[in-house]
């Protein structure tokens, strides 16, 4: 059944909001299911996703999200994903830059790096469900935020440079198994959170950056390119993403 971009878009917020209210997956699906029937029937009568929501979305989905069970337990199956794709993201960077070492700070910075960053990925995906969102606004947050989270962990990566001397400093074999781990971790994380993205974007990020170190260019020029390119990149991957997903969605 082909239902309107509006009544589609409305569903994919539906299932967001309930996922980040911790809900269980089968349930999630099973409402959808019964949302996209219920649409139909109304679409087919001249009436919009305005009949049932009564103009207000979030006051509906949060009706749904009282109405159903807890299940933040079974959440906890993609915490190991989170964890790799965050740690492969801090050691990538410098392994390819030939200089992966660690100190203190960063064991303990980079856990509330990515505390934050996921605090702040569960905020953004809220605030998109429970209200209507253009493209362009998404592509600015989204873009913003994945910018914001790498220089988090960039920074804590310069303070833990700057304030002590690290334990361990990787030799050039090191910083190619790092390059390997990191990339496997990539790649096992989204298999498990079955989203490419997570291997689309520190491709773009790091394959970027290797390539500008590869270029026979100034040290200013690699400086002023490695700080522009690899976060173009990754809008320009992000912006690629949303508009695969609004035309997925258009064919259903």
């Amino acid at each position: 059944m082909k239902l309107t971009s509006k009544s589609e878009e409305f569903i994919a917020n539906v299932r967001m909001y309930l996922m980040t209210s911790g809900k269980n997956e089968r349930e999630i699906d099973e409402v959808a299911e019964e949302l996209r029937d219920h649409l139909f029937e109304l679409e087919q009568r001249g009436e919009s996703v305005d009949r049932i929501t009564g103009g207000s979305p979030k006051e509906y989905m949060a009706a749904l999200e009282q109405e159903m069970a807890d299940d933040r337990a079974g959440w906890f199956k993609y915490l190991p994903a989170f964890i790799l794709s965050f740690a492969a993201f801090s050691a990538m960077g410098p392994a390819i830059r030939g200089d992966f070492e660690l100190d203190l700070v960063q064991l303990i910075g980079f856990p509330v790096a990515a505390a934050i960053s996921v605090f702040l990925y569960w905020l953004l995906l809220r605030r998109m469900a429970g209200g209507t969102w253009s493209s362009r606004k998404l592509f600015i947050l989204a873009g913003s935020l994945s910018a914001g989270t790498i220089l988090l962990f960039v920074a804590v990566l310069l303070v833990g440079s700057l304030v002590m001397d690290p334990f361990y400093i990787a030799s050039e074999t090191g910083n190619r198994m790092v390059i390997l781990l990191s990339a496997i971790a990539f790649a096992a994380s989204a298999a498990m959170l079955r989203s490419w993205i997570l291997i689309f974007i520190p491709a773009a990020l790091f394959l970027s950056q290797w390539l500008i170190q590869s270029l026979p260019v100034s040290e200013e020029t690699e400086m002023i390119a490695s700080a522009i390119v690899p976060f173009l990149a990754v809008f320009v991957v992000i912006g690629l993403n949303l508009l695969l997903e609004k035309k997925k969605a258009a064919r259903v």
